[in-house]
């Protein structure tokens, strides 16, 4: 692949474009959604801490190597090693939903929305860059990563476990298409977490750069995490369904007046 463009680090240019990326989705659909300016800019400084700042923070933390000043200098960032920027992302923004506007439900859904495609950017960087790499594997779709790669073995055919995260994001972004109906509004977090959670547990069996050791038999951090959070998404996905399944069915009882 191609960790570098000449001096600059291939990872670095797809990391921010998908941060400008955020800016911009969250421009528009904040316009369709009726939301202020300040929803979608305040979710966009959200997603570039959490993605930055907090990524760093998570994995200094789960390495155990937290500092402050180490935080406040850049160099610390150039090293590499980012872990949880989604987490970091949902807890900054989900406050932010609730406090900035009274449209709650349209404010939750933006967070959802404006995440597959500049997510999608940061797992391409992944990918030209060599990290997140998956496990030997023989299936025809397996890629091989040159010198110079960061992490990957080279020459090695490995499962593309980048771009299997991509697949998740194109699969996110066509169920979301599917629920546009108002029965579906303000469920699309709930909707992102679930798929995500699952997802991602399933693509990191097949990690051969393990961000974590095994805690609980096969399951590390990561995915624990994630099958937690689907699942908590996923029970409050059926608890939206039954109260919403008897209003649909009145409303489709009604007869108008003739």
């Amino acid at each position: 692949m191609w960790p570098r463009i000449g001096p600059i680090h291939t990872y670095g240019i797809f990391y921010l474009t998908g941060i400008v990326l955020h800016f911009v989705i969250g421009r528009c659909l904040a316009k369709r959604f009726g939301l202020k300016r300040r929803v979608w800019i305040a979710f966009g400084v959200c997603y570039l801490l959490g993605m930055t700042v907090g990524a760093k923070l998570l994995f200094d933390i789960r390495v155990g190597q937290a500092s402050l000043p180490a935080l406040l200098s850049a160099q610390h960032y150039m090293q590499g090693g980012l872990w949880g920027g989604l987490l970091a992302y949902f807890a900054l923004a989900v406050p932010a939903a609730l406090l900035l506007t009274r449209q709650r439900l349209a404010a939750l859904d933006l967070i959802a929305l404006t995440i597959p495609i500049p997510w999608i950017m940061a797992k391409l960087g992944c990918f030209f860059n060599g990290c997140c790499y998956g496990k030997p594997t023989s299936l025809p779709w397996a890629v091989t990563f040159p010198e110079g790669a960061r992490g990957a073995p080279p020459g090695v055919p490995l499962h593309p476990t980048q771009l299997y995260e991509v697949v998740l994001m194109l699969v996110i972004l066509a169920v979301f298409a599917a629920l546009r109906s108002n029965r579906w509004r303000g469920t699309k977090l709930l909707w992102f977490v679930a798929l995500y959670g699952v997802g991602r547990t399933a693509t990191d069996f097949l990690r051969g750069e393990k961000d974590s050791p095994a805690l609980l038999g096969p399951l590390t951090i990561t995915q624990l995490i994630c099958l937690a959070a689907a699942l908590v998404a996923g029970l409050m996905l059926v608890a939206v369904l039954k109260m919403t399944g008897p209003r649909m069915s009145q409303k489709a009882m009604v007869i108008p007046e003739s």
